[in-house]
C-alpha cells in the first residue's frame, strides 16, 4: 500500500507547502522517521545523501510547534553555514502561510545584528551552527532551555569535530530533561549510536533507510590508470565528457591544491575546496560552480560535507574513497531528485580489490571503462 503524506498525520499547512514544492510521495526515511518523531521518541536516522532526510525531521518537528506558544520550541543544528542556510530556506518555504516565527543564526553573520533582531522578535524555531547558538545562549539572548526538540544534522561530522562537539555538549547541558533529540546523517556507526545515547543519557530509536545508492539514474564506473597519471586521466575525462558541473574528490589534503593547479595549467576551469578553506572561499567556490564560472571543484571528503550544489553531473574519484560510507557520501552529490549522474573512480591495478568490495557491500555494479581517442568506451 502506497503511503502519502496525509496518512503520516503531519500538520495540514505542511501538506500545502509540500504541494507547492511539488513533493507528493514520502521517501522511505520519511515514512519511518515522521511517525516515530511524532510519537515523541529520541531518533537516530541513517539515510544516504539526497534521500529526503531534511523533510524527515522538519515535517514532524513543525507539526509539533504550537503557534500560540511564543517560546522557543525547536532548534536545528548543522555543522556548516551552508547547510544551516539550506535547512533554513526549506523551513521558510514550509511555514509561509503560518505565523510560526523562525530565524537562523550562523557564525559568519554579524552577532550584533542577530542580537538586535532577537530584541524585536523571539523565534519559535531556530536553525544554526552550534558555536553561534551557544554564544547567544551564553549571552542570555536566546533562551534555548525552553527548547523541546533538538535536531542535529550531519551528526557524524558534528560529533567528530572537537569544536562543534564541545558546543553541542554545552548546548545539551542547558536542555530540559523532557527535550527530544533527533540525530541524522548518511553514516551512523554502532560506535556513534553508543556515543549519542551516552550524550543524551537516553535510548534512541535507530531508523535506517535501506534505500540503496540511486543506481537507475547514476552510472557507476571505474578506469584503470597508473598512479602518476591520475590527474591527467581526470583532465581527459573532463574534456571528453564535456563536464560543466563536476566534483573531483581526492583523499589527501595536499592533493587538493596540486590537482587544481595542474588542471588550471591545462586550461580547465577548476577551483579548490579543502577543510582549510574559510567561509568566504567556500561560498565563492560553490557560487562559481552553481553559476557555471568553473567546470569542477576539487575537494577533500571533509570539505564536501554539507556541500549541496544543484545538478552536479559528474563525480570523479581521483583516488578510491577510504570505505563504502565515503563512496556513498561522494556518490550522493550527483543524481539528486531523480536527475542523471555519473561516478567515475580512478584505480591502479593494485586497487581493483576496492571496486569489488564496494560492489559487494553496496549492491551496485561498477562498470570498467576505457578512455581512448578522447572518448569513453566500455572495456568489453
Amino acid at each position: 500500500m502506497e503511503i502519502d503524506f496525509e496518512k503520516l498525520e503531519i500538520a495540514p499547512f505542511l501538506l500545502k507547502g509540500l504541494e507547492k514544492m511539488k513533493i507528493t510521495t514520502p521517501t522511505q526515511i520519511q515514512q519511518e522517521a515522521i511517525p516515530t518523531i511524532l510519537r515523541g521518541e529520541h531518533v537516530i536516522g541513517r539515510s544516504k545523501t539526497g534521500s529526503g532526510k531534511t523533510l524527515a525531521f522538519l515535517l514532524p518537528l513543525l507539526s509539533k510547534v504550537d503557534e500560540a506558544n511564543k517560546e522557543l520550541q525547536a532548534m536545528i543544528l548543522a555543522p556548516t553555514h551552508e547547510l544551516a542556510m539550506q535547512i533554513y530556506r526549506v523551513v521558510e518555504e514550509l511555514v509561509t502561510e503560518t505565523n510560526i516565527q523562525i530565524d537562523v543564526f550562523i557564525g559568519s553573520a554579524n552577532i550584533k545584528r542577530q542580537i538586535d533582531k532577537l530584541k524585536k522578535q523571539k523565534p519559535q524555531v531556530v536553525v544554526g551552527t552550534p558555536g553561534r547558538i551557544l554564544e547567544l545562549a551564553q549571552q542570555k539572548k536566546l533562551k534555548i532551555h525552553q527548547c523541546k526538540m533538538v535536531v542535529v544534522d550531519e551528526a557524524d561530522r558534528m560529533l567528530k569535530e572537537r569544536e562543534t562537539r564541545q558546543a553541542f555538549v554545552e548546548i545539551s547541558k542547558r536542555m530540559d530533561k523532557e527535550t527530544k533529540y533527533m540525530f541524522f546523517s548518511a553514516t551512523i556507526s554502532d560506535e556513534l549510536k553508543i556515543d549519542i545515547e551516552a550524550l543524551i543519557r537516553a535510548n534512541a530509536t535507530l531508523i535506517s533507510s535501506d534505500e540503496k545508492i540511486e543506481t537507475e539514474k547514476v552510472q557507476h564506473e571505474f578506469i584503470k590508470c597508473d598512479d602518476r597519471d591520475r590527474i591527467d586521466t581526470a583532465r581527459r575525462l573532463i574534456h571528453s565528457l564535456k563536464v560543466t558541473r563536476g566534483i573531483i574528490f581526492v583523499n589527501h589534503l595536499d592533493k587538493v591544491v596540486e590537482t587544481t593547479k595542474k588542471l588550471q595549467y591545462k586550461g580547465m576551469k577548476a577551483a579548490a575546496l579543502s577543510s582549510e578553506s574559510d567561509k568566504q572561499q567556500r561560498a565563492k567556490v560553490i557560487q562559481q560552480l552553481q553559476n557555471g564560472e568553473i567546470q569542477v571543484v576539487v575537494a577533500s571528503d571533509l570539505a564536501a560535507r554539507g556541500l549541496d550544489v544543484d545538478d552536479v553531473t559528474h563525480i570523479i574519484n581521483l583516488h578510491p574513497p577510504v570505505d563504502e560510507d565515503a563512496y556513498v557520501h561522494r556518490a550522493g552529490r550527483t543524481g539528486r531528485m531523480g536527475k542523471l549522474g555519473a561516478v567515475l573512480t580512478l584505480v591502479t591495478p593494485k586497487e581493483l580489490f576496492i571496486i569489488d568490495k564496494f560492489q559487494k557491500k553496496l549492491g551496485i555494479t561498477i562498470t570498467e571503462k576505457k578512455l581512448a581517442y578522447g572518448k569513453l568506451y566500455n572495456k568489453a
